[in-house]
């Protein structure tokens, strides 16, 4: 008697293969779509928190009789439409349309930017208190726009 002593794939085998092989890739291609998108949303949240610092930082250099009291932090749902000259500007970063980044024109801002000095609501004498918000105008992930707000403590003495 002969034994058939051929080896190799048959065809179903080979389609099982190429089935698990398609459905790794689009998991991965998946993952990978998933990473660019989380990686956006984190740029944005880091850009929001380096232009409040830099207002904070501007802001806590200058001589306190310089300093002008009041301000808004910005609407409540986001986006940056309001605008308070004197408190608000608008900055754009990695902005390929206009090739400048700082403060720029509201149109061409990728950032709104808000800052509010008030006295020290506790009531201590002589303390006040430094907040800067600043709102992506152009959300990323889930329509809410990525925004940062950090807060100081200022003395006279």
């Amino acid at each position: 008697m002969r034994t058939n002593e051929q080896s190799g794939f048959t065809l179903i085998e080979a389609a099982i293969a190429a089935l698990i092989l398609l459905v790794s890739i689009v998991f991965v291609a998946q993952m990978f779509v998933t990473a660019m998108q989380q990686n956006r949303t984190s740029r944005r949240f880091t850009h929001a928190t380096a232009i409040a610092q830099s207002k904070l930082e501007e802001l806590n250099a200058l001589p306190l009789e310089r300093l002008r009291y009041g301000g808004d932090l910005g609407p409540a749902e986001g986006g940056g439409e309001r605008d308070l000259a004197e408190f608000s500007d608008f900055v754009a970063v990695d902005n390929v349309d206009t090739d400048r980044i700082g403060v720029v024109e509201r149109d061409k801002a990728n950032y709104a930017r808000y800052w509010k000095i008030e006295p020290d609501p506790g009531g201590w004498g002589g303390m006040y208190r430094i907040t800067v918000r600043v709102v992506s105008r152009r959300p990323g992930q889930g329509n809410t726009p990525e925004e940062a707000v950090l807060s100081t403590v200022r003395t006279e003495f």
